[in-house]
């Protein structure tokens, strides 16, 4: 269960790196036309992969399902409040964990 977690936090750390370096490199970049369109849609697909993986697993149990949901609330209220993606999707993946290991018990 442990490699799913770690998987998923290397994909957020993705996540805000694509965004970050962007910024970081701003002048090289500039050179790169295509660069920024590929970085705007592998963050895109990154997201989209972490919702699918995060939310449904199979065989469907919805204790687990519950424990997505909340954390997927989570995600959406942080970054409603920081407007950071990064930083939301961490606060996702420590929530889903300890609901995780909360449910386990």
């Amino acid at each position: 269960m442990m490699e799913h977690y770690i998987a998923i936090v290397l994909v957020a750390i993705g996540t805000y790196l694509t965004r970050f370096l962007p910024l970081y490199f701003n002048e090289r970049f500039k050179r790169l036309k295509d660069m920024d369109e590929f970085l705007s849609y592998s963050s895109t697909a990154i997201i989209s992969a972490l919702f699918i993986t995060s939310l449904v697993s199979f065989p469907v149990d919805l204790k687990y399902i519950s424990v997505s949901i909340v954390a997927l609330t989570f995600v959406f209220l942080s970054y409603k409040k920081w407007k950071n993606l990064g930083i939301s999707v961490l606060i996702g993946v420590i929530v889903h964990l300890l609901l995780s290991l909360i449910v386990m018990i």
